[in-house]
């Protein structure tokens, strides 16, 4: 068949050549701009892809591979973000990044290709790393601790011979070492108690920074710098890599159009437990009632601050508070491209409960502000408001974001209040069409996709739902069907349509994305296993086994186009072409139509 666009043959099943790819970037961006939607990727640093003699186990998306191979793909398909995880500093032996050490940043995201470039790291002792990566295609997070710290560990010793580098980190850590003091501190107490909880630790190191004047803390703040001076300055050294990556990514964001947005958590860090267990509540911690999805509830084991140590009785922040602003104004300044809210419903109307209690009860357990504590109990929407109003918005306000920059994970039981706050405020939730959101219902301000990181990926998610063909499958296909047929079939095609939908996977899957881009929403995140059409899920929530390590492959390219041609990953051309048609538009645009529509079948056919 001829593109009369471009004028050539293709041969299908592959990616466009380069005349074809203009064709079809152009007719995406243009589909998008008409369906006014923006389009995000939701890729965490440690699934990022690397080509091989640069894999060092984990992926970074300060990578080479990422800047030189990953953003141009992204371009040439119409995204313009990318959602990554929190940030944090990971704990060493809990391979979430939802449960952090600490707020400073996370070492592995460092690119070590980068440091061989610069000198830093010898070619052997990278190569040797690479070489010796256990499993290319998942994370290994006990190999890579091991190798980012000897990485790192030479790194550092050969900046102390590099007078640029010596000159370099002796300035920031002049400027930074109050902000990362306590949490280096936190880091060497840790090892020598063998990373045991903070809260098993004996002594003066339990209660450190709750007066920290003290004589005696004084004194061992003094003690750990100097008997552990080098590893000390080394966790200022990698948080100074950290963020000049950050930093070059940030710049790299203004010129490729492909800015990153972070992630921030719920959880508090250890280190922000330990530094301020004085403002939290006793034996309460946060998490989420019993429901369908978890009969026992969950606990979560996050504790809440103290609700008088948020706000004064005048309403002005509290110590807690002030830490909370602190907090993020940090992750604002980090992320021009925005800002995911974790279970924004713990900021509104959160679920706490007893800790060590066998069975969550009305009587231990509870909606705090709402039910649970009678004494801090708010009156009105605007105290329910308050941590997003006088906290959050300001910070992100602060940087440069307004509302349509943040994005409210509110999944789980969105109480009246949650529900009231985010519309005065007028913030978007996530729509998640795998737990039956129709498409059509997702408000213009919210963010729909097909799954988050904590769902099957969605050809699992297809392959349970033709496995039953129940009720529910048969609802959600006649709502998929009446939500992505074009406007103006007959009745017996949209018949005919419905039948392909429900006896064909390809169909289905075609019509899911479709609904993405037909729907209300402005925004699409889509989670990189289903862009790319991998049948693996990457989190399991309750268990850590296997969690947290899916990568994409060297050859990521390669394969989106084979799981595309397939009818397993996104058509996005045909997704907008059809989500055009049912919008009705398609008359209006007939060149675009027809650009899309050969874009499409060099995509899949």
């Amino acid at each position: 068949m001829k593109v009369n666009s471009v004028g050539v043959n293709p041969s299908f099943g592959r990616k466009p050549n380069q005349a074809e790819m203009k064709v079809y970037t152009n007719s995406v961006n243009k589909g998008l701009n008409l369906l006014g939607k923006q389009v995000d990727i939701i890729l965490h640093n440690a699934s990022a892809p690397a080509i091989r003699s640069e894999n060092t186990g984990i992926g970074s998306l300060f990578s080479r591979t990422v800047k030189e191979k990953f953003i141009p793909f992204l371009k040439e398909h119409g995204f313009s973000h990318i959602q990554q995880e929190p940030n944090g500093l990971r704990k060493a032996a809990d391979n979430s990044p939802y449960a952090p050490e600490a707020d400073t940043k996370n070492i592995f995201s460092i690119p070590l290709e980068k440091l061989v470039s610069e000198k830093l790291l010898s070619k052997e002792t990278f190569d040797n790393i690479v070489k010796n990566n256990p499993n290319p295609e998942r994370v290994n997070y006990p190999y890579v601790r091991e190798n980012y710290d000897k990485a790192l560990r030479e790194a550092f010793e050969n900046s102390k011979k590099n007078p640029l580098y010596k000159e370099e980190f002796v300035k920031f850590k002049s400027e930074n070492e109050a902000k990362y003091e306590q949490s280096a501190i936190f880091r060497l107490i840790s090892s020598e108690n063998n990373n045991r909880s903070w809260e098993e630790w004996q002594g003066v190191d339990k209660t450190l920074y709750v007066n920290p004047q003290s004589e005696a803390s004084k004194s061992r703040i003094s003690e750990l710098k100097e008997k552990y001076a080098n590893d000390y300055n080394l966790y200022l050294f990698e948080q100074m890599l950290v963020e000049k990556e950050n930093a070059i990514s940030n710049k790299l964001a203004d010129e490729s159009g492909i800015s990153i947005i972070g992630d921030s958590p719920v959880a508090s860090s250890a280190v922000e437990e330990w530094v301020n267990q004085k403002l939290f509540l006793k034996n309460k911690a946060l998490g989420c009632p019993p429901d369908y999805f978890s009969p026992d509830g969950q606990r979560w084991g996050f504790k809440y601050y103290n609700p008088d140590k948020i706000f004064n009785k005048d309403g002005s922040l509290g110590e807690a508070g002030e830490v909370l602003k602190k907090k993020y104004e940090n992750y604002f300044a980090s992320f021009p491209g925005g800002m995911r809210i974790d279970h924004v419903i713990g900021l509104v109307d959160p679920f706490i409960y007893t800790v060590g209690a066998k069975k969550m009860t009305p009587e231990n357990s509870g909606r705090i502000y709402s039910a649970f504590e009678s004494k801090y109990k708010k009156k009105n929407d605007e105290e329910y408001a308050a941590i997003l109003n006088k906290i959050v918005l300001p910070a992100a306000k602060k940087y440069g974001h307004d509302i349509s920059s943040i994005i409210c994970e509110d999944l789980g039981e969105v109480t009246p209040p949650v529900q009231r706050v985010m519309k005065k405020l007028g913030l978007g939730g996530i729509s998640v069409t795998q737990f039956d959101y129709r498409g059509s219902k997702a408000p213009e301000k919210n963010t729909i996709m097909p799954g988050s990181h904590d769902n099957s990926s969605f050809l699992e998610f297809v392959d349970g739902l033709f496995s039953n063909k129940d009720k529910r499958f048969m609802t959600k296909t006649r709502f998929l069907a009446e939500d992505t047929a074009a406007k103006d079939i007959s009745n017996e095609d949209k018949k005919k349509y419905l039948n392909e939908i429900r006896t064909d996977k390809k169909k289905f899957i075609s019509a899911s994305f479709t609904e993405l881009f037909a729907s209300p929403a402005k925004r699409i995140q889509i989670f990189f296993t289903d862009v790319f059409g991998i049948a693996k899920t990457y989190n399991r929530p309750g268990t850590n086994e296997g969690c947290w390590e899916l990568r994409l492959g060297e050859k990521f390219e390669d394969e989106y186009y084979k799981a595309a041609a397939e009818g397993k990953a996104p058509n996005f051309a045909k997704a907008i072409a059809d989500a055009l048609r049912h919008r009705g538009l398609d008359k209006e645009h007939p060149d675009l139509m027809k650009d899309l529509d050969n874009s499409a079948k060099i995509i899949g056919e």
